[in-house]
């Protein structure tokens, strides 16, 4: 297990909270990222064209990679932290948990429902 925790990092875009990982650390998972893109598993995950956030239909060019756990909070550049996202949520998301876009993502349904 790499060590991923190394010096205290303020990161305003993680709502206030102090994240705690190394340059070196995020360096190196986004060198595995790039390296996931070039793969068939990446390039078949993108085929089936649907944002793993909204569900939304999303021609395969247009998905980005995002990582579930954002790098900045210590998640890493593995397939099973990997999804297929549209860029509208991919940008919203930024650095937030999967618990705290939930959180979001059912307020915007219950928004779209009037209540």
């Amino acid at each position: 297990m790499p060590k991923r925790v190394q010096k205290r990092v303020d990161n305003p875009a993680a709502d206030g909270e102090v994240v705690c990982v190394s340059e070196a650390f995020v360096k190196r998972e986004k060198q595995k990222a790039r390296l996931l893109r070039k793969t068939p598993w990446w390039k078949a995950k993108c085929s089936i064209g649907t944002c793993y956030y909204c569900n939304s239909s999303i021609h395969p060019s247009e998905l980005t990679m995002d990582h579930i756990i954002p790098v900045s909070r210590g998640g890493m550049s593995v397939k099973s932290n990997i999804a297929a996202a549209c860029k509208g949520c991919n940008d919203r998301k930024k650095h937030t948990l999967p618990f705290m876009w939930a959180e979001y993502m059912e307020s915007i349904r219950i928004k779209d429902e009037g209540g």
